[in-house]
């Protein structure tokens, strides 16, 4: 499955590490994030030109996002492992 996280991208549900957290104004983790890990990760904006309120980690890219960290959790967690439940058909 994956995730719509703003704009016209999409990132698999696979391949993201953590969801942070950003629309509270001493929330400094982007900040704190960044200045250790600048080189290693591709940063998309993906807000759309409205404000950020999360950001999507993936291995190689940083997604920021204008959809909040509980509404991208919330739908994470209605499609875990969705593709993955085996139902039995009833006779």
């Amino acid at each position: 499955m994956y995730l719509h996280v703003g704009s016209d991208y999409m990132v698999k549900n696979s391949e993201i590490i953590a969801v942070f957290n950003l629309h509270y104004p001493e929330t400094d983790i982007y900040d704190e994030f960044m200045k250790n890990n600048r080189s290693r990760y591709e940063v998309v904006d993906a807000t759309g030109g409205e404000g950020c309120y999360s950001f999507v980690l993936t291995e190689k890219t940083i997604y920021l996002s204008s959809i909040s960290s509980l509404t991208l959790r919330k739908r994470i967690e209605e499609n875990f492992l969705i593709d993955s439940v085996y139902t039995v058909p009833l006779e």
